[in-house]
């Protein structure tokens, strides 16, 4: 068995390494004008506090939309969740959600195909709807309060170079945590391969959407007030619908094992990655009217 330090160590590497590669990639598409490397440190610093915030919020909304049976050990601080549990209580909220959510499961079984017979619509509402939404949302907020709101953001290409890094930030530690499960089984192999699906699926999707919000902001990046926010909202809306499809089909593998629904995961990512290099050359060309 692998120590505990030993996993620590290289989860954390198995997480920033193939992380730092994305961004020393991408960050090759602004290389005319760089941005200040203590912007990227501060943007990529963001995306991994912004993981923790993320596994909080998404835990309990979850709690107190889906199952208040979450296990005790995975609730912390103990005073907090000690008043939600109260609270729960109090308005029967097990009750509720009892009532709402058998007839949604019911609908999927009902359906009859092996693709939705199986499927537990709680993780799907967990999965696919809110962990895009307030993974999306925080990694915007993180962009924002670090770099976009400074004069640092001073070019339409910007934006999506501070969003992607924060993504990646964020991607790294989401990976890191990802591989401490079979590292500390001392499986080496399933660790390995974990760690390349990671770094080709979901730390790819974390980068695109993020960046692909960018492009949007940086095609406002002269127009009014008003136009930078509704760019910025449409943005968004594309980012959680491409994060969303995507954990979709992820959920769909493990409910089928049908390696299908894996490959059409990995073939959306790479068709965004291809669309997004399309797009920077776009931005790149962005002026202010005359």
């Amino acid at each position: 068995m692998i120590s505990e330090t030993n996993v620590l160590i290289f989860s954390l590497l198995g997480g920033i390494v193939p992380a730092l590669f994305w961004l020393w990639f991408w960050i090759r598409e602004d290389r005319l004008r760089p941005e200040p490397k203590s912007a990227l440190l501060s943007s990529f610093l963001g995306g991994i506090v912004a993981v923790l915030f993320a596994l909080f919020l998404e835990l309990v909304i979850y709690y107190l939309l889906a199952d208040a049976h979450i296990s005790a050990e995975a609730r912390t601080p103990t005073i907090f969740w000690g008043l939600l549990e109260r609270w729960a209580e109090v308005h029967n909220l097990l009750d509720w959600q009892a009532h709402f959510w058998a007839p949604i499961q019911d609908l999927f079984k009902n359906w009859g195909t092996v693709v939705t017979y199986n499927v537990n619509v709680k993780k799907i509402f967990l999965v696919v709807i809110m962990a895009p939404f307030v993974e999306e949302l925080l990694k915007l907020i993180v962009a924002y309060s670090t770099c976009l709101r400074r004069k640092i953001n001073d070019e339409p290409i910007d934006a999506s170079i501070y969003m992607l890094t924060t993504a990646l930030g964020f991607a790294a530690v989401e990976t890191a945590l990802f591989l401490t499960g079979p590292l500390a089984k001392g499986n080496i192999m399933d660790t390995l391969i974990a760690g390349n699906f990671r770094s080709i699926g979901p730390m790819l999707i974390h980068l695109v959407c993020s960046a692909i919000l960018g492009i949007f902001m940086g095609l406002a990046f002269y127009k009014g007030r008003f136009q930078k926010f509704v760019y910025t909202i449409f943005g968004f809306i594309i980012a959680f619908i491409l994060h969303a499809v995507f954990n979709f089909f992820i959920v769909l593998n493990e409910t089928t094992h049908n390696l299908t629904f894996f490959w059409t995961a990995c073939i959306e990512t790479w068709i965004l990655v291809v669309v997004l290099l399309a797009f920077f050359g776009r931005v790149k060309k962005v002026t202010r009217k005359k």
